[in-house]
């Protein structure tokens, strides 16, 4: 009886080790081109790459029954949250929380969305 073994046989219970692989050093929250600050003429469209939120980034929204949560991240990855009526930066309050988006008042009285994908724009009331 002759037996042969292959250094390459893998077994149904071998399993592949995932913290031994490596990951891609790229942010997934990050755009195609990075996150710059800029108005788009005409638009009344901007990124929040600094501008009005110094740079936090709207990353989810939590719906409960009696209370309502932004969570935005930081730059540097911190999480933050917010509730409504809240000051996020300096005379920039959130007046109300969606599913999709948040709605903030500036200083100037000034109503905005703001966006998921980094975007935030005028409200339209």
């Amino acid at each position: 009886m002759m037996l042969f073994l292959s250094p390459f046989t893998l077994y149904a219970d071998d399993k592949p080790n995932l913290e031994d692989e490596e990951l891609p050093a790229i942010d997934p929250f990050q755009g195609g081109s990075g996150s710059i600050s800029q108005n788009q003429e005409g638009s009344g469209v901007q990124t929040s790459g600094g501008g009005m939120l110094n740079g936090l980034r709207l990353i989810g929204t939590m719906i409960g029954e009696n209370k309502k949560l932004a969570i935005f991240s930081s730059p540097g990855g911190t999480m933050y949250t917010y509730q409504e009526l809240q000051e996020i930066v300096t005379g920039v309050i959130i007046t109300d929380i969606f599913n999709e988006y948040i709605e903030v008042q500036d200083i100037d009285s000034n109503m905005f969305e703001v966006y998921m994908n980094n975007i935030i724009k005028p409200s339209n009331g």
